[in-house]
Parts: structure tokens; sequence; C-alpha cells
């Protein structure tokens, strides 16, 4: 109540109790009080919508953050590609030049499969890989990613026939941890192919075999799986895209 208008006495009596307890404020103070909890709410409020905000802002920062990281990647590839670009453009001029084939005379395309057309001059290119080791389906494509793989995997039954993809002599026949029974060829001119996996060997060191010859038999031993070929092309110790050189024949 108040004590002529100077005054106010509070009471506080909780339900259901018989008990109370007043207290006996000024005027100023009361106000006061209530001012002060005005401004407490009011601080609060600004308070949680500032922290609101941050929240909103820090969500932008990580969405940028992410999307930067994105970009990162996005540009790191493209680098990548153009890299790969202009090792195939060196490549497709050295071919040129060891296949006697002028860029007027007999242009090297791509296919519709990516692949290139060697219809042109089979005999000045017997020894450029390009004849597909056996027919089979991919199971794993060629990916020149750091932590890729740098050949091309073919599907087909075990004791299925591998032919050499060109000319070549044999630099390797034997067993290897990873790849079980492999053969490697020499083809010259920096090429060298690699044919994995393989259930039994028909070459030994030193063969020279022509282009079509079968080196082995299609298998599953090493670190395989199931039955395929690992099937590799090399130039100059670089891994080249199978896919690049391959034709139907």
């Amino acid at each position: 109540m108040f004590d002529g208008a100077r005054k106010v006495s509070v009471i506080v009596a909780p339900h259901g109790s018989t008990r109370s307890w007043t207290r006996v404020l000024p005027v100023p103070a009361l106000l006061g009080l209530v001012v002060g909890v005005a401004a407490l709410l009011i601080l609060l409020l600004v308070l949680s919508l500032q922290v609101a905000d941050l929240s909103a802002r820090a969500r932008e920062v990580r969405a940028l953050r992410t999307e930067n990281e994105d970009l990162r990647r996005q540009v790191g590839r493209v680098e990548e590609l153009q890299t790969e670009l202009s090792r195939l453009r060196e490549f497709e001029t050295r071919i040129r030049r060891w296949a006697g084939i002028s860029s007027v005379d007999a242009p090297m395309m791509l296919g519709d499969a990516g692949e290139l057309d060697w219809a042109q001059d089979d005999a000045r290119l017997a020894e450029i890989p390009s004849l597909t080791p056996i027919e089979g389906w991919v199971s794993r494509p060629f990916d020149s990613t750091p932590e890729g793989h740098v050949g091309l995997d073919l599907v087909q039954e075990t004791g299925t026939p591998v032919r050499a993809a060109a000319l070549g002599l044999v630099r390797f026949a034997g067993w290897d941890e990873t790849y079980g029974n492999l053969v490697i060829l020499d083809h010259g001119n920096g090429f060298t192919t690699l044919y994995g996996h393989n259930d039994s060997l028909k070459v030994a060191d030193g063969d020279l075999v022509a282009r079509g010859d079968t080196v082995a038999q299609l298998g599953n031993t090493g670190r395989s799986s199931a039955p395929h070929l690992h099937f590799e092309v090399r130039l100059e110790e670089q891994p080249l895209d199978p896919a690049y050189l391959l034709s139907k024949s």
C-alpha cells in the first residue's frame, strides 16, 4: 500500500501459506527497480538478437569456406586437365613424328568413344599399343588423380587369351605380389604395356611378340577379387589413358 505517496508496502504471501513478508520501499526505489528490470529485459532481448545475428553470420562464413574449398578443388582439377591436355598434345605430335604422319595429309581424330582412329596406316603404327588386349567390359577406367587408377580393368572369363597391344619385346614375364602373373612389353619409342592378374603366361623374358600374339590367359591372381585383366600403357614410364590409343580391332 502507499504511505503518503512516498513509500510503498510490498506484501509477499505464498499461495496456501498463512505466513507473509512485508517490505516497505520508497517510491523512487520501486520505480528504479521497475526501470532496472525493464532495462535488463531489453538488454537480454538485444543480446539474444545479436547472438542470433552472429550465429547466422557464422553459418554464412562456414558456407563460404565450404564454397571456397569446392572452388579450389575445381581450379585444381582444371589445372590437372590442362596439364593432361598439354601431355596429350605433345603425345600426338610425337606419334605423328614417329609414324611419319603429316597433320595436313592424315589428321588423327577422336571417335565417338574417345578412341584414336589408327586405321589410316596400321603398318607404320605397328609398334604403337593400339590393339585392345581382350574383348571385355571395363570394370574400372583410367583415373589420372594422385590416388587414381593408372590403367584399365577389363572383365572376361578366366582363360580368355590376352593379346599384345603392339609389336614388342617381353621385358618381364613372371610373378608380382600385386599383379600376380604379370607380363610387361617394351614397344620402343618409350612405350611399354603391362598385363596383370593373368591365370597363366604364354611368353618368357626376352621373347619378341607381334601385335595380336597371345601373351597370357586372363585370370584372378595377385591382389584381385575377380577374373579380369589390368592393362596399362606407359610413355617413358608415365601412365597414359589406354582409351586414347585402343582401336576396336
